[in-house]
């Protein structure tokens, strides 16, 4: 995640914070949603590298979208960011005790392409 951060603004200057959302949110996705299908440990630690990679693009661009769109914008994106970091781990659990940890972790995948197909709602002005 520090190396998308170091580069993520020079990217997101270049190419735009579309770009970049739905680029990184496709990254996670498909990086962990390989590592979960291969199933191997190298696979893993891959998948979970491609994972934070993407998102360390994808998040800075969505709040800084919630930004132009005034304060309760920000107010949506940063309930919504504090909702995931507390729920997404027992929510993950939960489904892992009635599944198995590989399809659990496939919920991450789903909202990480969810996020790559909507990018453009929330950052394109238009």
């Amino acid at each position: 995640m520090v190396t998308g951060r170091l580069f993520g603004d020079r990217l997101n200057a270049r190419f735009g914070p579309t770009t970049i959302a739905r680029a990184g949110a496709a990254l996670a996705a498909t990086g962990l949603g390989a590592g979960l299908l291969i199933g191997s440990a190298p696979a893993a630690l891959i998948g979970w590298t491609a994972l934070g990679l993407g998102l360390s693009t994808a998040v800075p661009s969505l709040i800084s979208a919630a930004g132009h769109g005034g304060p309760r914008a920000v107010a949506a994106v940063a309930a919504t960011g504090y909702l995931g970091l507390l729920m997404g781990p027992a929510a993950i659990g939960a489904l892992a005790s009635l599944t198995s940890l590989s399809i659990a972790l496939a919920l991450p995948v789903l909202l990480a392409a969810v996020v790559a197909l909507s990018a453009h709602r929330a950052l394109d002005p238009t």
